[in-house]
C-alpha cells in the first residue's frame, strides 16, 4: 500500500513498505514517484519514515533523473539515439517491414509510413540489434575474467525495458538483465553496466569489496558509468 509523508517544506513523499527478512533497510526510487522500501518486521514504521524524511532531497533528485531518463531515451521518427550517436532516420517505401542501422543512419522500409508504424519498426530493430551487441560484450567480459584467473558462470543475457534500473543480476539463476534503454549510450557505458552486474556473482551487495573487485576488473568503470548519473 502506498503511503504519504508530509515534509516540513510542504512537499509529500510517497512510499511503499514491504516487510522482509533483510538485515538492512533498502530504499529504491521508482519511475512512478514512489520510494520502494523493504525492511525487517523489527524495524518500526516511525523509524522508516524518519529515514525517508532525512533522505527526501536525494529521492526527489532521483525522481528527476528517472524522468529525464525517460525523455532522453525516447525514440522519435526523425532521429534515433544508438550507441552514443544520434542517427537520422530515413523512410523508404517497400513491401518489406523492417528497420536497419546502416553506416551513420537508420533506414526504415515499410508500406505504412505513419509515425506509429515507423516507431514500432525502429523499436523492434533496436531490441534485436542491441541484444546482439550485449551478447558480444558478454563474451568479451567472460574472456577477460578467464584471462584473470576467474571462472565466470555461463550467464544468460536478457534485454528488458526497465524503468528504474540499468541492469540486474540474479546470481542464483546465472541471469543478467540489461536495460534496453542503454542502447542509446556508448558501448563503454553498456560495458560498465555489464561489468557491474557480473561483479555481483562474487559480491552480492555494494560493499567496498564489491567495488574493489569491479574496479580491478574494469578500472574505467566510474568514467563510463557516470554518464548514467547525469540523466
Amino acid at each position: 500500500m502506498v503511503e504519504k509523508i508530509k515534509l516540513p517544506d510542504g512537499r509529500e513523499l510517497c512510499y511503499e513498505l514491504t516487510r522482509k527478512r533483510v538485515k538492512n533497510i533498502n530504499f529504491r526510487a521508482k519511475a512512478d514517484g514512489v520510494v520502494a522500501v523493504s525492511a525487517s518486521p523489527r524495524v518500526s514504521k516511525k523509524y522508516v519514515e524518519q529515514c525517508l524524511k532525512d533522505r527526501a532531497d536525494f529521492f526527489f533528485r532521483a525522481f528527476e533523473r528517472l524522468e529525464a531518463r525517460e525523455k532522453a531515451s525516447e525514440i522519435n521518427t526523425s532521429s534515433v539515439r544508438w550507441l552514443g550517436k544520434t542517427l537520422p532516420v530515413t523512410v523508404a517505401e517497400s513491401p518489406h517491414e523492417t528497420a536497419i542501422f546502416y553506416e551513420e543512419e537508420c533506414r526504415v522500409f515499410t508500406r505504412d509510413n505513419s509515425a506509429e508504424n515507423v516507431k514500432l519498426l525502429i523499436d523492434k530493430a533496436i531490441s534485436k540489434w542491441f541484444e546482439s551487441v550485449c551478447v558480444r560484450l558478454n563474451e568479451k567480459v567472460r574472456a577477460e575474467l578467464k584471462a584473470k584467473g576467474y571462472d565466470p558462470p555461463a550467464a544468460v543475457i536478457a534485454i528488458k525495458d526497465m524503468k528504474s534500473r540499468w541492469g540486474s543480476c540474479s546470481y542464483t539463476r546465472g541471469r543478467i538483465s540489461i536495460n534496453l534503454r542503454l542502447a542509446a549510450y556508448p558501448l563503454e557505458t553498456v560495458l560498465s553496466v555489464l561489468w557491474h552486474e557480473y561483479a555481483h556473482f562474487w559480491h552480492h551487495d555494494h560493499s567496498d569489496n564489491f567495488y574493489r573487485f569491479l574496479l580491478e576488473m574494469y578500472p574505467e568503470y566510474h568514467k563510463h558509468n557516470s554518464v548514467l548519473k547525469q540523466v
